[in-house]
């Protein structure tokens, strides 16, 4: 049974059945264990005269030694106790660490005993090896984890995120050199007062997350035996609420009016794209050496222009704006409902019938790049031209493959992160300072659009399932975008139900109350 490597518990019930059969007393049947003993190997002798001491590990009719690293004399090694006698100087020590390796390997073969697992002297002593620590350092696994994002799941914004930790490890640890096994409770309380004392509390989050992510990574490819994440608690709670970015409706309509007062009704001017292309968009990244950067004119249309879109193409997001070509907005014509509804009141269904009219309307159905949500977008016509029209070649717009917005020029995944990025800080710092112009002293970003879209909708009454259908998210996650009720509309809902009684009525007798 041994020989063909099955565990002595699988085939005891076998066993019992010939001994029944046969009248065998099991007693008298002897069944091999692994036995685990210390000795003094004395075929080998060396210059000092000593013999070296050995733990051996017979079973199965195979025998191996493992090397304690001691040795002792032949006359001061006690055969019978497996130890060193006590005359020899070093003898409470050596036989400690005897002991110890004698301890190891008897546990080994209890563990493969009670657990009827099969196993050799070969698998007994490679159980019982410690695994040396892991050579890599923190950095190290920080750069494997970036390159494996980078260039094999072409998950460039991720890597970014793991280079950014990276940077800040860096600087918490005045770029001395972190083991792995350096990364305790301790290490990562210091950690985390360092981040409260530069950094908000939902980055602070996004980096705990991270690093967290990569301890769990070296601890299933054997580099860490515990994450310290397990017994590891914050400090203080953090407040990771995402900030209402959403614009107030004056001021979200100021930006309309200057945009069209300044690039479309009076000046009318239309950059070409080529241009943008040639003086913006070939650099990789923000004030990249030897580009020229983007002229402030232009920039600010741009940055406009984008942050108009993405709101009324039901909040989308920049990377999804930067995907769209002109082959994906289908022109469609939809009836005019209002005018119809207008007619029927006014002159009949009849004359409603007769005189409908229809309304051009670009549709757009694509897949979020995000969330990979389906997204089906309704935007008429005549509201996003003024707002698309300086990217067009042609008075209907441009080729079918091409990009809508010049922000991606090829299908590399590496080229498309920096030129979004790059995009993303020429818009914010356009609208900072198309904001500054008329007068807005609050920050906007290219993400309030977004969130003016979202609220907007939200306070006309419209359904939350709806909104989250528009902007392709959950019901359950669309109250991240959502601006809080005015003062106004808070007051009204409470008068709803402020109830002040009025007098108590009184007995005309007595005067008391009733």
């Amino acid at each position: 049974v041994q020989s063909c490597g099955l565990p002595i518990s699988a085939v005891a019930p076998l066993f019992d059945a010939y001994f029944v059969n046969h009248s065998v007393n099991r007693k008298n049947m002897k069944i091999p264990k692994a036995t685990v003993t210390a000795v003094l190997y004395k075929s080998k002798t060396l210059a000092s005269g000593e013999h070296p001491v050995m733990i051996r590990v017979c079973y199965n009719s195979k025998r191996r030694y493992k090397s304690t690293g001691l040795s002792c004399p032949a006359k001061w090694w006690n055969a019978a106790k497996q130890e060193v006698r006590e005359r020899h100087p070093l003898a409470p020590n050596m036989n400690a660490i005897i002991g110890s390796e004698l301890t190891a390997l008897k546990n080994k073969v209890l563990d493969f005993e009670r657990q009827g697992v099969p196993y050799s002297v070969q698998r007994i002593f490679e159980a019982s090896v410690r695994k040396p620590p892991s050579r890599k350092t923190l950095y190290d696994l920080f750069e494997e984890r970036i390159a494996y994002f980078r260039d094999t799941l072409q998950k460039h914004n991720t890597a970014t995120g793991y280079q950014t930790l990276l940077h800040i490890v860096e600087r918490f640890s005045q770029h001395r050199t972190v083991e792995l096994f350096d990364v305790d409770g301790a290490w990562l309380g210091e950690f985390e007062e360092y981040l409260h004392a530069h950094y908000a509390d939902t980055s602070i989050k996004r980096f705990f997350s991270a690093l967290k992510a990569l301890m769990n990574y070296a601890c299933q490819n054997g580099l860490l035996d515990a994450n310290p994440f397990d017994r590891f608690r914050l400090s203080r709670r953090l407040d990771v609420r995402t900030a209402k970015r959403a614009l107030e409706t004056d001021e979200f309509d100021s930006l309309i009016r200057y945009y069209l007062d300044t690039y479309y009704y009076k000046t009318r001017k239309r950059p070409d794209p080529r241009t943008m292309k040639r003086r913006c968009w070939r650099a990789p990244c923000h004030g990249c050496r030897g580009e020229e950067r983007q002229a402030s004119y232009d920039a600010e249309q741009f940055a406009l222009s984008m942050f108009i879109c993405s709101y009324i193409f039901q909040g989308l997001a920049l990377v999804d704006l930067a995907r769209l070509r002109w082959k994906d907005l289908v022109c469609v014509e939809i009836p005019d409902r209002e005018k119809y509804d207008r007619d029927c009141a006014a002159y009949g269904p009849r004359y409603a019938e007769a005189h409908k009219e229809t309304v051009a309307f670009y549709e757009i159905n694509f897949v979020r790049a995000k969330t990979l949500h389906p997204i089906r977008s309704l935007v008429e016509q005549r509201v996003a031209w003024p707002y698309m029209k300086p990217f067009a070649r042609t008075a209907k717009g441009g080729a079918g493959d091409d990009f809508v917005f010049p922000i991606y020029f090829d299908d590399d995944p590496q080229r498309r992160f920096e030129r979004i990025t790059y995009a993303n800080n020429v818009i914010n710092q356009g609208l900072q300072r198309a904001a500054k112009r008329i007068g807005l002293s609050r920050k906007i970003t290219f993400y309030s659009a977004r969130h003016t879209y979202a609220s907007r909708l939200y306070h006309a009454d419209v359904p939350l399932p709806l909104i989250a259908q528009n902007m392709g998210r959950n019901p359950a996650e669309i109250e991240t975008y959502l601006k809080e009720f005015d003062t106004d509309r808070i007051i009204s809902a409470n008068k709803r139900v402020w109830q002040i009684p009025g007098p108590a009525s009184k007995d005309p007798k007595t005067g008391a109350g009733l």
